[in-house]
């Protein structure tokens, strides 16, 4: 593995005059558009984690293993899922790079250790752009169609990834603009709803299940619960709170990043972790008396639910909040993986790097890296026929596999005396950043057991393994060379100077 010098990064007391001069010293010339307000950043984040994707989505899946007392499982995971927060944002305050994870392992390890990353990086998002838009047909098809076919729910979910790369070659402030609209609508309709829920459970709503099935531990199967039952009840949570990094993945977007990415990520995982408890409990006493017969039905249960209790023009409003959200989380998601696809092409360690490294000179997006990644996108919703928990699964196993090498990094960096330091006023875990490495990595590591090791996972494992193994012969074939001849890799981690940078279209 290749060393990589110490990065200039670590002159914490050199104020740069700018953004832009700050991320000059980082070794790139800026190319990309920086317009993102702290609250753009957090709005971008908050709808990577939407939570409303999430819940409508996979509603029923803790009550299959576990029953009502899953929502509590929400509270563990979200303090767990705060130790990866805190670690990422004690890095992002000190290397504000799109690329985020791979940037941070390349400069703390090397560039080989950060090849891996940020492959795997790449995947998460990839895969997390396919399942969102997969989302939007399986959630919305059944409202234009009677009885959709597969075809359908892949005609919608591609007709809305065309609409979302399309936006996004327009230029990030259209795109975030959008997204930000969809996030205030998101936040506000999901209030909204947790207020109406409350008074009707007190007042007008008969014949619910009510406070006690928060203590129902009865499987919808009926079988006894088990181990493995309530670590696949988890999942609901763990697949709800994740991309809440890609605050720090536009970093070179984002006004002041060194602040604006720790305080999204931060803001965002809180926001939706406890509006997510609180919703998915209000929904739990909401359900009729007979849940089991209740989530028989093929209708998506959530809006079934609304259309029971509060009639269809509740349920109307939910629909739009819920592509609002929906949309807005697949616009992010593929800001998000277009990033990634930059940075890694940037530094040539991509095929076709040279392409897809171009930005635009009018909106100076990186159009052909959105193209790749919707392009991507549909063929995964083709191999997929549409079905979201197919790729959500692969997801949340290649999300965790970035952070525990993300925090592995970190460890050894640590170990070593390699990790920068902080400026003034940005966020600083001092001496409380290994325990809480060491707390992460054990979260991490029971993640990736969950979605792996029981039975109903193994298929997701293998494709996610397929997947890497590519990553792992590109590797051994063509970027091995590359990293040891000085060709591609970050300009701070690499044995030569980088002195080449791509231009705009």
């Amino acid at each position: 593995m290749t060393a990589p010098e110490r990065p200039s990064e670590t002159r914490a007391d050199a104020t740069p005059v700018s953004d832009d001069d700050d991320l000059t010293t980082l070794g790139y010339r800026p190319q990309l558009r920086r317009t993102m307000s702290s609250f753009t950043a957090f709005a971008l984040a908050f709808s990577m984690v939407s939570i409303n994707t999430g819940i409508i989505t996979l509603f029923t899946d803790p009550y299959q293993f576990l029953g009502g007392s899953a929502v509590f499982l929400w509270l563990p995971v979200l303090l767990l899922v705060l130790t990866l927060v805190a670690v990422y944002a004690h890095l992002a305050g000190r290397m504000p790079i799109t690329g985020y994870a791979y940037q941070w392992s390349s400069r703390l390890v090397g560039p080989n250790f950060g090849w891996f990353t940020g492959w795997i990086a790449l995947i998460s998002f990839l895969a997390g752009t396919a399942g969102t838009a997969a989302a939007v047909g399986t959630v919305f098809a059944p409202e234009i169609w009677t009885d959709p076919t597969p075809r359908q729910i892949q005609l919608l979910s591609i007709g809305c990834t065309v609409v979302a790369a399309v936006l996004n070659i327009i230029g990030v402030k259209v795109a975030t603009r959008i997204n930000n609209i969809g996030a205030s609508i998101e936040l506000i309709g999901t209030v909204v709803l947790g207020i109406v829920l409350i008074a009707g459970l007190l007042t007008f709503f008969g014949h619910t299940e009510g406070p006690a099935i928060l203590t129902d531990t009865k499987p919808l199967s009926g079988s006894a619960v088990t181990l493995t039952g309530v670590s696949l009840a988890a999942l609901l949570p763990v697949y709800v709170l994740l991309g809440w990094e890609g605050a720090a993945d536009l970093a070179e977007e984002t006004l002041d990043p060194r602040r604006a990415a720790p305080r999204a990520m931060f803001r965002a995982v809180i926001v939706s972790g406890l509006i997510g408890f609180v919703i998915f409990a209000l929904l739990g006493m909401a359900l009729p008396e007979d849940p089991a017969g209740f989530f028989a039905s093929p209708e998506n249960p959530v809006l079934r639910l609304l259309a029971v209790h509060l009639g269809p023009f509740a349920r109307a409003l939910m629909i739009v909040v819920a592509f609002a959200s929906i949309f807005a989380c697949l616009i992010a998601n593929m800001a998000v993986a277009t990033r990634m696809t930059f940075a890694l092409s940037r530094d040539n360690m991509l095929p076709a790097s040279r392409g897809l490294q171009k930005v635009t000179s009018r909106s100076r997006a990186p159009a052909r890296a959105i193209i790749f990644v919707a392009a991507v996108a549909i063929g995964l919703n083709l191999l997929n026929d549409g079905l979201v928990g197919q790729i959500y699964a692969m997801v949340g196993l290649t999300y965790y596999l970035v952070y525990g090498l993300t925090l592995i990094a970190t460890a050894i960096a640590s170990r070593r005396g390699r990790i920068p330091a902080a400026r003034p006023g940005v966020f600083d875990l001092g001496r409380w950043l290994n325990p809480i490495v060491v707390l992460g990595l054990l979260w991490c590591a029971a993640v990736v057991t969950a979605l792996t090791v029981p039975e109903d996972n193994r298929q997701n494992a293998i494709t996610a393994a397929v997947v890497l193994g590519v990553g792992f012969l590109w590797w051994v074939l063509v970027l091995r060379r590359r990293l040891k001849n000085g060709e591609a890799g970050p300009p701070t981690a690499r044995p030569t100077a980088h002195d080449t940078q791509p231009t705009p279209e």
